[in-house]
């Protein structure tokens, strides 16, 4: 049995059709907070769902026992101010307990989805972005990326205590979701509704299904390739042309205007003060607006070289398979 955090989210509800999809090959406890959510009722009675947080370290050793190995996949994602302190209690203290737990009921294998924001970025970027990239305190950083981080040296440190660990960094990931509204999905959204300008930034990019494609090999190949992590990503691209493969793949125009980042990060800080004074989070920050503005390149290669067998599938082509899913939906919804 593997018991599975993170289930509802964006990864793990393509995680849950690629297990399925699998014959479910092994049986799944998922840890959630909402047993009603909708990505669940397609498994209700082929999965165990126990209801829970990551805040209860004695539930956890529960949850955890007779697990041949925990996917750690739930996290906090937000780039607000507000949401820090939040952040810290689920990806790191979550985190952390998780780990602790999985040592005491002896699991023996913790994989961890982790990010390329845990890698740190420097404030002045030389050459590409790998594995032994040492985190470094940067403007660039985001308090998230800083949260990951510390998480994972939780699970490095459980790795020292006996765990067998894998850890994985995602670029930003595409794929689709039930909700078009957040995360990489609403970029979809973004786009169809006209997007006229765009970051002037590069970043790291995979698909979902590579992502899920690594957590399976993973398990599969154990203990091969373990104790190490591995950067997902299948290409570095500027906002612009992802914006512009978008554009094409629904049949919409591309945005045409850069913003330069002074521009961008002005913005950003007068949404942070106006979500401040409304009381709701902000669709773009200072810390958005500063990573979205610089170019930072990622060597995603380390893990075909560990499972020769890991092929990633090309941007483009993740595009397409999306907008098909964006307008299928967008269709059902008009």
């Amino acid at each position: 049995m593997w018991l599975v955090t993170g289930a509802t989210g964006f990864l793990g509800y393509s995680f849950l059709k690629e297990w399925e999809r699998r014959g479910m090959p092994v049986p799944l406890r998922l840890l959630v907070r909402n047993p009603q959510h909708p990505v669940l009722q397609p498994y209700l009675g082929k999965v165990e769902i126990v209801q829970g947080t990551l805040s209860d370290p004695q539930a956890l050793q529960t949850y955890c026992k007779g697990a041949e190995a925990v996917i750690h996949a739930a996290a906090t994602v937000s780039f607000s101010p507000r949401s820090r302190a939040w952040m810290h209690k689920t990806n790191v203290e979550g985190t952390r307990y998780l780990v602790d737990a999985a040592l005491e009921a002896g699991v023996p294998r913790f994989v961890y989805l982790s990010s390329i924001a845990a890698l740190g970025r420097p404030e002045s970027p030389a050459g590409v972005i790998t594995e032994e990239t040492l985190w470094q305190d940067s403007p660039y950083n985001t308090f998230y990326g800083y949260t990951k981080y510390l998480g994972e040296k939780e699970v490095w440190r459980g790795g020292e205590e006996g765990l067998s660990v894998l850890v994985f960094n995602p670029g930003i990931i595409l794929g689709p979701y039930i909700d078009w509204t957040k995360g990489s999905p609403a970029f979809f959204r973004m786009v169809h509704r006209g997007l006229f300008a765009y970051p002037i930034g590069t970043n790291g990019f995979v698909g979902v299904n590579d992502v899920v494609k690594a957590i399976f090999m993973g398990l599969e190949k154990h203990p091969h390739g373990w104790g190490e992590k591995y950067i997902l990503v299948a290409e570095n691209w500027k906002y612009q042309r992802l914006f512009t493969e978008i554009a094409h793949a629904i049949g919409k125009k591309p945005p045409k205007i850069p913003v330069p980042k002074p521009l961008a990060i002005t913005v950003g800080w007068a949404m942070e003060y106006v979500g401040r004074w409304l009381g709701m989070p902000a669709t773009m920050t200072r810390e958005t607006a500063r990573t979205s503005s610089s170019d930072f390149l990622y060597d995603g290669s380390k893990i075909t070289r560990t499972y020769p067998d890991f092929h990633y599938t090309p941007l483009t082509e993740v595009i397409q398979e999306i907008a098909k899913m964006f307008l299928s939906a967008y269709a059902r919804a008009a």
